[in-house]
């Protein structure tokens, strides 16, 4: 009825704004997988696989997973402060484009994985840039020691290995999966 007070061309932008503030609000959950660029990268990490939920404007990175060694652990974003005064630009510089920054879980693998990227410490974070379809990915690893507060771990260099596709409908929790049926 509403639409119809409006006219044939309002009716028009009412709905085109309705299908892009939607689109705009509704997640996309995707999988990317990345292999190691360089040597360094290949012995601390191995290949990494990244879940996260994109929307238009924004995404959030939920869980890394060694795909090599099967650990998995949940992130979640941290604020710039986390990691102390002058937050990631005091690691990686003011021009680096990695600024989503995000806390190692310490549940399941995660401390396992802080162990593996921060030997010695207590908590860790990963910095990168937004997640994007066919683009290599840096990482810097972040972690907080007991005898001196945050510092740099690693500097991982990553090649977009490929995307994982998610069946239609519900989404299914991989980990629920016999192991002999799991994506990873």
């Amino acid at each position: 009825m509403f639409a119809n007070a409006l006219g044939p061309r309002g009716a028009a932008f009412l709905a085109l704004w309705l299908a892009f503030t939607g689109s705009a609000n509704a997640a996309n959950r995707r999988i990317f997988s990345y292999d190691p660029a360089d040597t360094a990268t290949r012995e601390a990490a191995g290949q990494l696989t990244f879940e996260f939920n994109q929307k238009l404007f924004s995404t959030t990175v939920l869980r890394v997973r060694s795909t090599e060694e099967s650990a998995t652990a949940d992130l979640k974003p941290a604020p710039q402060e986390a990691v102390g005064r002058g937050g990631v630009s005091r690691f990686v510089g003011p021009q680096a484009g990695e600024r989503d920054l995000y806390q190692i879980l310490p549940a399941d693998d995660g401390p396992a994985m802080i162990s593996a990227f921060c030997p010695g410490a207590r908590r860790a974070w990963m910095a990168f840039g937004r997640l994007r379809a066919n683009q290599d990915l840096r990482v810097y690893v972040i972690g907080d020691y007991p005898s001196g507060g945050a510092k740099l771990c690693r500097s991982l260099r990553f090649t977009y290995h490929g995307e994982w596709r998610l069946p239609p409908g519900p989404l299914m929790n991989p980990d629920t999966l016999p192991v002999d049926r799991r994506p990873f």
